[in-house]
């Protein structure tokens, strides 16, 4: 426990903001979408069929970045499981309040005879934000803008 706090304090202030705004949202996120029907999350999530740009500043490349790694760490020291969805929904609200566009991506695949997998990422620009890990054995369903 001493080391986990000991680190903490020697990352620099703006990241360790960044992780405790990314945990507080993924958490509200989190029970949003356990206590509400996913059609009513789907409907606010963006513009459905439309992708943002693939080429943006490298400026906003670097602040999707950082924001991939505040999501990677909430989800390492999360005491309960995070969703895909979740963390491509919290990554997506976090750049739209920096003024930046991304794509959050939804997914099936099939495994087994009779069983079907969903997973969520996000893309901004040419940045995999989240769910780069499994998005390779995922076909596009549906996306949001």
């Amino acid at each position: 426990m001493q080391t986990i706090l000991t680190r903490f304090f020697k990352v620099e202030y703006s990241e360790r903001n960044r992780f405790f705004v990314a945990y507080f949202t993924t958490t509200i996120f989190s029970l949003l979408l356990a206590f509400t029907p996913k059609r009513f999350v789907l409907k606010r999530i963006g513009l459905q069929g439309v992708e943002s740009p693939s080429d943006i500043p490298e400026e906003n490349r670097i602040i999707a970045g950082r924001v991939a790694k505040s999501i990677r760490r909430t989800t390492r020291y999360s005491p309960w499981r995070i969703t895909c969805f979740a963390k491509g929904i919290t990554a997506k609200y976090l750049l739209k309040r920096k003024g930046i566009a991304s794509t959050l991506y939804l997914g099936i695949s099939k495994e087994g005879v009779n069983k079907l997998t969903a997973h969520a990422w996000l893309r901004c620009g040419s940045v995999i934000v989240t769910g780069k890990e499994e998005m390779q054995r995922f076909t596009k369903i549906v996306f949001f803008s």
